[in-house]
């Protein structure tokens, strides 16, 4: 007897499991009403924007030098520094073109000399031509004497002539030589921060070799590259948010101020130029910043 009844409350549970099965298959799986169920996350909604990841950089940068060759004498300016335009940043040794202007100089001492002397013999030439060419109308002295004289007075104006010319090549050789001394002092093209010092004081220096790298402060942007997939609605001018990657939580407003034509073929990504609205002070050119171009669609 307590056989069967073990048995038959078997069958009790086993019809009661079934039962829930077929009614959870019929629901789809579904809890009811009642049931507690754990909350999915949802879908993190598209950022509006068009995002892009860039470097931080200036549209005016330049790599300077001197013109000649020479050894650093003097620096005056270091990384960092904010030079104005016309400032002298570096001087080399000019000891020995100091010596060629100072030669020049001389020469065109000599070629003024040389003038006022030529003057001097040509108006003494003219007078006596005059006082002959009088004589000789009047008879008191010979018709070739005249002429000697009118060939003297001519010999020294020519002379005085040879003498202005070779003013003039004293002046243009002085001022080639002045020209060349100026090229021994490095001076900023303009109001800009020195962001580079390749060389140092003693250093011997080729002409054209780099010795400051200076940029335009003003002109620092982002350049930012966009999926081609994404850039389709870009426009010079759209606002943007800037994010530098030293500062993770700081915001940057700026704007598109160009949008390269030339896409980069390999990444397949269009070039960005996203211009700060207030430029962070000290800026880093190289660092990584994430920008999002706002959506205009």
């Amino acid at each position: 007897m307590k056989l069967s009844w073990k048995w038959a409350g078997a069958a009790v549970l086993v019809a009661g499991i079934l039962a829930l099965a077929i009614v959870s298959r019929q629901s789809g799986g579904k809890a009811s009403d009642g049931e507690v169920r754990a909350a999915k996350p949802e879908a993190v909604s598209e950022a509006v924007g068009v995002y892009g990841i860039g470097t931080v950089e200036a549209r005016v940068q330049s790599t300077i030098g001197f013109e000649v060759a020479g050894t650093l004498i003097a620096l005056s300016a270091d990384q960092g520094d904010r030079v104005a335009k016309g400032q002298i940043l570096a001087h080399l040794a000019d000891g020995e073109q100091r010596a060629v202007v100072a030669q020049a100089e001389a020469a065109l001492t000599q070629a003024r000399a040389r003038l006022e002397r030529a003057r001097a013999v040509r108006e003494q030439k003219q007078s006596v031509d005059s006082r002959r060419q009088a004589l000789e109308r009047k008879g008191t002295v010979s018709i070739e004497a005249a002429e000697d004289a009118r060939a003297g007075a001519d010999i020294a104006a020519a002379d005085v002539a040879v003498a202005l010319a070779d003013i003039e090549a004293s002046k243009a050789l002085l001022e080639r030589e002045r020209q060349k001394l100026a090229k021994f002092i490095l001076t900023a093209p303009y109001d800009g921060l020195v962001v580079k010092r390749e060389r140092e004081l003693g250093a011997a220096v080729v002409a054209g070799a780099a010795v400051f790298t200076v940029v335009d402060p003003v002109t620092v942007w982002v350049r930012a590259y966009v999926d081609e997939a994404r850039a389709g609605h870009l426009a010079v001018g759209q606002s943007a948010r800037i994010v530098l990657r030293s500062l993770p939580g700081l915001d940057f407003s700026g704007r598109v101020a160009r949008i390269d034509i030339e896409a980069d073929r390999v990444s397949e990504e269009r070039i960005v130029h996203i211009a700060f609205d207030t430029i962070p002070q000290p800026f880093h050119l190289g660092e990584q910043a994430e920008v999002v171009v706002e959506d205009q669609k």
